[in-house]
């Protein structure tokens, strides 16, 4: 039996640089061998929301002219598991994602918390239910920069199909509209360098 064809794809700019090694270091370690890694500078000015959902189109345009199965969404900044792609295609969901941290005020050394939202959870809930060993969890959504995403789902959702700057939100408000379900798995944990002074992860939420 064929192994489902992945896109793996990586918005890439160069304010990113101070991690780059990590980035090639990282999708050179991916076990999952029907795949294609492409990482596409962002053309449009950094921190621009709109440029962010130009590049997830063209990756997503990409991913349905090329016959991908899924489309994975990884930050350049994100560091995952080297078999990510296998345990998220185990799950056989639409939208499936691993979990990375996000630290809001890294100066004033903030607690890190998981760039994920259950609405029904309070803030302090949802940070003990993303630090889970190995839960499958329902979600109202995730950031994009480590997402799985079936072909299905890409066929009937462009990310230039609103009007809000934002890439994420947006997303998962129209999936769930359409009838799917996101999860996120809480055994794939990543790394994030969030900035060249430092990064997010797992056992450093648990130590905060």
């Amino acid at each position: 039996m064929n192994k489902p064809k992945i896109l793996v794809a990586i918005p890439y700019h160069s304010t990113k640089n101070y991690c780059l090694e990590q980035t090639f270091k990282a999708l050179n370690g991916l076990t999952y061998l029907n795949k294609e890694i492409i990482l596409r500078a962002d053309p449009l000015e950094y921190g621009s929301k709109n440029a962010v959902k130009l590049q997830r189109e063209f990756f997503r345009r990409l991913a349905l002219d090329k016959k991908f199965d899924y489309l994975y969404f990884l930050g350049c900044d994100t560091i995952p598991p080297r078999g990510v792609l296998e345990k998220l295609l185990a799950h056989d969901k639409a939208i499936v994602g691993g979990v990375y941290w996000g630290r809001h005020n890294a100066e004033n050394g903030s607690p890190d918390s998981a760039v994920a939202w259950i609405h029904s959870l309070s803030q302090k809930e949802q940070s003990e239910a993303f630090l889970a060993e190995n839960e499958l969890l329902e979600v109202d959504g995730m950031g994009m920069d480590c997402v799985l995403i079936r072909r299905d789902v890409l066929e009937k959702i462009s990310f230039i199909s609103w009007e809000q700057n934002d890439d994420d939100y947006p997303f998962y408000d129209k999936a769930k509209e359409l009838g799917y379900k996101v999860f996120i798995d809480t055994g794939i944990q990543c790394k994030h360098y969030f900035s060249p002074i430092g990064y997010a992860y797992r056992a450093k939420a648990l130590a905060d």
